[in-house]
């Protein structure tokens, strides 16, 4: 898309959009009492009674929360605006003779680019931060030491925050996007959509 006035509009508007969604979806309901929940490791295990389990008002938390949606987030905002999804053939590996193709141009690239390369990419690192944290002492990632088994292992409210946030906000992008190429349509969109029809 070229870089018009109207079109940085748009991305101004999605962009706050964005930000409100994940800001007051998260912050506000994490933060507040009823962010206070326990979950698989907290105080629903039989004969456990930590000082602790589910709770996780903190900066830590709630921001690591925040910005484990804001990734997702920027997952599917990958998928949404590329235009070239590769979703490949199953099963990749085949013996059959038929087959013109080769492994390679059968593997579904861009699902797992975004999985792996992206969603699980990060969830790993995640841990390896918690890892050095808890290991190397105070230093610079001492904060994080023990916020990442509290938040995913304590807390549900964090899990239904990292699976429905990003949905929301993408599902506001999806909505602002499909109202202004219905109605003010951009050259780009024109020229897809021509080309689409087998007209150009």
């Amino acid at each position: 898309e070229l870089i018009t006035f109207r079109s940085f509009i748009r991305w101004v508007i999605l962009t706050v959009g964005h930000i409100f969604c994940l800001y007051f979806g998260s912050v506000p309901q994490l933060t507040g009492p009823g962010g206070t929940t326990s979950a698989f490791l907290g105080l629903e295990t039989e004969g456990k009674d930590t000082v602790g389990d589910g709770e996780g008002g903190d900066l830590q938390s709630v921001g690591t929360v925040t910005f484990s949606c804001m990734v997702i987030l920027l997952a599917y905002k990958v998928l949404y605006e590329s235009t070239s999804l590769i979703n490949g053939h199953f099963p990749a590996f085949t013996c059959r003779k038929d087959v013109k193709e080769g492994f390679f141009s059968r593997l579904p690239y861009t699902w797992y680019g975004v999985t792996y390369g992206s969603i699980i990419f990060y969830f790993v690192f995640l841990m390896i931060y918690q890892n050095i944290a808890e290991r190397g002492g105070p230093g610079e990632y001492f904060n994080l030491a023990g916020v990442v088994t509290h938040i995913f292992t304590t807390r549900t409210v964090n899990w239904l925050a990292i699976l429905f946030l990003p949905l929301a906000a993408i599902a506001f992008d999806v909505s602002g996007k499909l109202l202004g190429n219905m109605f003010y349509p951009t050259q780009t969109q024109i020229h897809r959509e021509i080309e689409a029809k087998g007209f150009a």
